[in-house]
């Protein structure tokens, strides 16, 4: 055990946290500056803007990637690559994610847990919806799986450290979110280790930004459901407040996620990943 322990430069990780902290300050403070407050009596707008504002994360880390030579490497981890940014593994993203959160969502409405009423689809509206979803996702994985994952491998950390740490920074950006439980903890915590393990095997960022997007856009937009406990006003469906239970499959105060079933799809998708493509990378030695 001493040795997995051995060489890790801890001191660099340290900063590379702070790094981390001071990275999201500035882009809370650009959004601040540069995007304006939409209220919730224009549905549509407010959804949008709620999604979108995270293009300030996005200017944040590519400022930090750009500026800095000693960052400009995390460059081949974020633009597009004939070995894992492809088309190809960004549309297996895209599919993957919609399938796991419509069988959670479909377990729930089974159980009698959700009633979900058609508002009306609206194309155009509907897609503008989706790429603000897709800045969304994808700057919380350019920032976690990107930035802060390729600086902790760099630092000489064991692949499975740069996968935990960074998995616990993305959940402590939900940890403030409204119906926050140790379970919806654990949940945010095993879908970080998931995309990291997605990035690590299959060196696509653009997977893992395709699986978060639909993930989102799923349960948010189409279904009208809370997202890691935000609800937001515009959807294609409508939940029914008055007909919501609480359940191994639901969860009124945070949605889908932070639930046992949610919690277990995610730990099960972890381990089958781990258990398919082991023999290609270890995750303990660099």
């Amino acid at each position: 055990m001493k040795y997995f322990f051995r060489d890790i430069n801890w001191y660099r990780i340290g900063w590379i946290l702070i790094l981390g902290f001071l990275t999201m300050t500035a882009s809370d403070v650009l959004k601040f500056l540069l995007i304006p407050e939409v209220s919730k009596s224009n549905p549509y707008w407010y959804t949008f803007m709620s999604y979108f504002n995270f293009i300030s994360l996005w200017i944040v880390v590519l400022l930090v990637v750009y500026y800095f030579p000693n960052n400009r490497y995390i460059k081949e981890a974020i633009l597009k690559n004939t070995k894992g940014n492809t088309y190809g593994l960004l549309s297996w993203g895209l599919f993957l994610g919609f399938l796991l959160n419509s069988f959670c969502a479909l377990i729930a409405f089974w159980n009698g847990d959700i009633h979900l009423d058609f508002k009306g689809f609206e194309l155009l509206p509907v897609i503008g919806l989706f790429v603000a979803v897709f800045i969304q996702s994808s700057a919380e994985e350019v920032f976690c799986r990107g930035f802060l994952y390729q600086k902790l491998l760099k630092a000489d950390a064991r692949p499975i450290f740069a996968i935990v740490i960074n998995s616990l920074f993305f959940s402590l950006l939900h940890f403030f979110n409204d119906g926050v439980s140790l379970l919806a903890f654990y949940d945010l915590l095993i879908t970080g280790v998931f995309f990291s393990l997605v990035v690590y095997y299959f060196d696509s960022l653009w997977m893992a930004m395709g699986l978060h997007a639909t993930w989102n856009f799923t349960q948010s937009i189409l279904l009208g459901l809370p997202n890691s406990g935000e609800s937001f006003p515009y959807s294609v469906f409508h939940l029914d407040l008055n007909r919501v239970h609480d359940s191994f499959a639901y969860n009124s105060a945070f949605g889908l996620e932070g639930t046992f079933l949610s919690s277990f799809i995610m730990t099960v998708a972890c381990i089958v990943l781990y258990i398919y493509k082991r023999k290609d990378k270890s995750l303990f030695w660099k």
